[in-house]
C-alpha cells in the first residue's frame, strides 16, 4: 500500500479514478440495484456485491475500530448462520435454498466492506460529500426523465419483468425508485438550511417532496421523510429547540388520537389505503397465527424461504399476497424470532447513537446521515429492515469515515474536485468547541 504521502501526491487522473469508484460503489453498497430486475446486469451484480466485497470486509474487521463491532459480527452471525438451520427443521427447506434466503441480509456487512473501501479509496471529505449529493440530485433528474419519456404501456407488466414502473388501482402508475440518496440530499437541505438559510433550499425541500408525492408514491417513505424534516429542525432551532420539541411532542399527541379515531371507522382506513391494507392485514394475521402455534417460535423465528427454493410461503400458506417485507417488525419475527429482531434494532439504535456522535454542528451531510438512520427506524414499522439494510451500513459507514476526516485522516488534500457548484457544496467539516470525536467510537488515525 502507498504512503500517506504518496497518496496526497496523486495527480488529477488517478483522483478522478477514485472519484469513479466511488460513484459506482456507494449505489451499490446502498443496495439501489438490489431489486432493479429492469436492468439485469446491475441487478445480478448487486446480488454478488457482498462476496466481491469480503475482503474488504475481512480487512475492515481486522484494521478498523468500527463502533458496535462485535454487535453487527453477532448479528450476521445469527440471521447468516443460525437461522437457515432453523428454517431446515421449521419449513423444510434444503441446505441449499435455506442459505440462499439470507443474500438479502448480507448487506449488514458493508458496514465493514464499505468503510473499508472509504479509506482505501483515500478521498476528501469534501469530495465525498459532492459526490452522495451528487447522486442524490442524480435520483431525481432519473426520475423526472422516466416519468416524462417511458411510455404508460410499460408500468404494470408484474414484479418478474418490473420493479421499477409499477401500478395499482389506488396509486396508478408510479415508479419504485431506489430513494436512499435522494432522500438523504432533503435530510442535507433541510439541515444546511437551519445552519444558512436561504430560500432557494427550503423550495428545493419542497419540490423534491412534490416530486415523491406525484413519481414515486410510497406513502410510508414519504410521510416518514416529511417527519425526520420536522424533527431535525426542531433539533436544529437553537434557543428555541426546547419550546419547538414541545410543540412537536403536543402535535404528535393530537396526531395519535387523531389516527385513532380514524382508524376505529373500517370505511375510512380501507378508503384511503386500499388493496395494499388488505394484503398487509392477511399477512399480519398469517404470520400472526403461525408463529402462535408454538411459542419457541417466537422465540427463535422459522426461517425464510426464496422463490427458487423446494419450498415457497406462498405454497406453505395457500396465498402468494403473503409478504414478509410489508409487515415490519412482525416480518422481521417471523423470520428470526425476537433474538434476530432485537439483534437488528440493537444494531440500529446503535447506528443512530453512532451517527449522532459522528455529526457535527457545521456539517450538516453528517447530521443528514443521522437523520437518515432516524428515517431508517421510523419506517421500520411498516418496511422491513432487512428489505435493503444496505442503506442503514452505507450511512454509517459515510459517516464513520467523514468522522475519521475530521479526527485527523487528511486523504488527498491537495486534489480537490469540485462535483457540485459551490453555492450547494457543504460547509467545512472543521472541528469546533461543540464537537469532539469521542475515542471510544474508534476512529483509527492509520489503517
Amino acid at each position: 500500500m502507498a504512503s500517506v504521502g504518496r497518496v496526497d501526491t496523486l495527480d488529477s487522473s488517478a483522483q478522478w479514478w477514485r472519484v469513479l469508484i466511488a460513484l459506482f460503489a456507494l449505489p451499490m453498497f446502498a443496495q439501489c440495484f438490489q431489486y432493479m430486475v429492469d436492468i439485469p446486469p446491475l441487478y445480478l451484480l448487486s446480488k454478488a456485491w457482498p462476496i466481491l466485497t469480503v475482503p474488504l470486509l475481512a480487512w475492515a474487521v481486522l484494521r478498523l475500530d468500527i463502533p458496535f463491532k462485535l454487535l453487527f459480527l453477532v448479528t450476521m452471525v445469527w440471521i447468516i448462520g443460525v437461522t437457515p438451520m432453523i428454517g431446515m427443521v421449521e419449513l423444510g427447506n434444503e441446505a441449499g435454498p435455506a442459505f440462499l434466503t439470507t443474500a438479502k441480509v448480507w448487506a449488514y456487512g458493508f458496514i465493514f466492506s464499505a468503510a473499508g473501501l472509504l479509506v482505501m479509496l483515500r478521498l476528501p471529505a469534501e469530495t465525498l460529500g459532492r459526490i452522495v449529493l451528487g447522486l442524490g440530485l442524480g435520483t431525481y433528474v432519473i426520475m423526472v426523465v422516466l416519468w416524462l419519456v417511458v411510455p404508460t404501456k410499460v408500468y404494470g407488466a408484474g414484479d418478474i419483468n418490473t420493479k421499477l414502473f409499477m401500478y395499482d388501482p389506488e396509486r396508478g402508475n408510479h415508479l419504485y425508485m431506489p430513494m436512499f440518496f435522494g432522500m438523504l440530499l432533503v435530510f442535507f437541505f433541510n439541515r444546511s438550511f437551519w445552519m444558512r438559510p436561504r430560500v432557494w433550499k427550503a423550495i428545493a425541500i419542497a419540490f423534491a417532496f412534490a416530486l415523491q408525492y406525484m413519481i414515486y408514491k410510497e406513502r410510508t417513505a414519504i410521510a416518514g421523510g416529511v417527519l425526520v424534516v420536522i424533527i431535525a429542525s426542531a433539533l436544529s432551532a437553537g434557543r428555541w429547540r426546547i419550546p419547538a420539541l414541545a410543540m412537536l411532542g403536543i402535535v404528535a399527541g393530537i396526531a395519535v388520537f387523531y389516527l385513532i379515531h380514524r382508524i376505529g371507522s373500517a370505511t375510512d382506513v380501507h378508503s384511503s389505503l386500499g388493496g395494499s391494507l388488505a394484503v398487509r392485514q392477511v399477512s399480519v394475521a398469517t404470520a400472526w397465527n403461525y408463529l402462535s402455534l408454538e411459542p419457541v417460535r417466537w422465540l427463535l423465528g422459522v426461517g425464510a424461504t426464496t422463490r427458487f427454493g423446494n419450498v415457497t410461503l406462498a405454497q406453505l400458506f395457500g396465498n402468494r399476497m403473503f409478504f414478509l417485507t410489508d409487515i415490519g417488525w412482525l416480518g422481521v419475527a417471523f423470520e428470526y424470532g425476537v433474538i434476530g429482531a432485537l439483534l437488528m434494532l440493537l444494531v440500529h439504535l446503535a447506528g443512530l447513537w453512532v451517527a449522532n456522535k459522528w455529526s457535527c454542528p457545521n456539517d450538516p451531510l453528517s447530521q443528514a446521515l443521522a437523520d437518515y438512520v432516524l428515517y431508517l427506524i421510523i419506517v421500520s414499522a411498516v418496511y422491513s429492515v432487512v428489505f435493503t439494510p444496505g442503506e442503514l451500513t452505507t450511512a454509517l459507514a459515510v459517516s464513520f469515515y467523514l468522522a475519521r476526516c475530521r479526527a485527523g485522516y487528511r486523504p488527498s488534500e491537495s486534489q480537490r474536485i469540485n462535483l457540485m457548484p459551490r453555492h450547494i457544496a457543504l460547509a467545512s467539516p472543521r472541528p469546533s468547541g461543540r464537537f469532539a470525536l469521542p475515542r471510544p467510537s474508534g476512529i483509527p488515525r492509520t489503517g
